[in-house]
């Protein structure tokens, strides 16, 4: 099985450094690393051709900035590269632990019904490594789910894990023009109508999810358009017809 993970960044000079180097030194060899910068402003890029002189292997690429607080076209652009059966979205101000993708592996190698799969996450500060939360979501069914998807995004989206064949049947559609970053709660409302599961692994596998001000998540709460409660009146209404 080979695996891609994708790196999409947008000024991470802070962090882009350790996330990288924690991709490239995976202990899961039939990997693939795809840094695409989003039009940063700072050193991210220059950081992260440095790296590459030490990895050539690492592949680089670029993406316009169209959507605010968006990932899906340097997502997008990853795919259009990607040659691996799975794929996952690496954030420029996270890390992982070297064994993350082989302990992924090891759980989709064991069975082929799991096409999209999630796992706990362990948080941390801007400027420590120090574990101060985890995030996780546990549901047994696809109706549990659903129930789940009008109360808060039952996803921990940093460790999402999806079937790259998806994505080329276009099961996984990213709606950013109307959503911006709001398209991956949007996404999983999709899933769940296409009867997709996400099946939701309950250990932690080695994800580390950064805390900071500049996280996009942050920059949609800014916004005075509320696109959590416009998704999930569009799906309400969707699935009453």
């Amino acid at each position: 099985m080979k695996f891609t993970i994708i790196i999409p960044c947008y000024n991470s000079e802070k962090w882009i450094r350790q996330c990288v180097a924690s991709a490239l030194n995976q202990t899961y060899d039939n990997l693939e690393v795809i840094f695409v910068d989003n039009e940063s402003i700072d050193r991210s890029v220059e950081i992260v051709k440095e790296i590459k002189k030490e990895y050539p292997e690492l592949i680089m690429s670029s993406a316009k900035n169209i959507y605010r607080h968006s990932y899906q076209e340097p997502v997008e652009e990853g795919l259009r590269i990607a040659t691996g059966d799975y794929f996952t979205i690496l954030g420029s101000d996270d890390y992982i632990e070297n064994d993350y993708i082989e302990n992924i592996v090891n759980i989709l190698s064991k069975t082929d019904k799991i096409s999209v799969m999630q796992s706990p996450l362990h948080c941390v500060r801007e400027d420590s490594q120090q574990v101060e939360s985890v995030i996780k979501h546990q549901y047994k069914s696809l109706s549990e789910f659903k129930h789940k998807l009008f109360q808060e995004c039952p996803v921990t989206t940093p460790s999402i894990v999806i079937k790259k064949s998806l994505y080329e049947d276009g099961k996984v559609k990213w709606r950013s023009s109307m959503c911006l970053g709001a398209s991956d709660y949007d996404l999983y409302f999709s899933l769940a109508d296409q009867n997709i599961f996400i099946y939701p692994f309950p250990k932690w596998l080695g994800y580390y999810y950064r805390w900071n001000d500049q996280q996009c998540t942050w920059g949609m709460h800014r916004e005075e358009t509320k696109y959590d409660v416009l998704i999930r009146e569009e799906w309400q209404k969707k699935w009453k017809n």
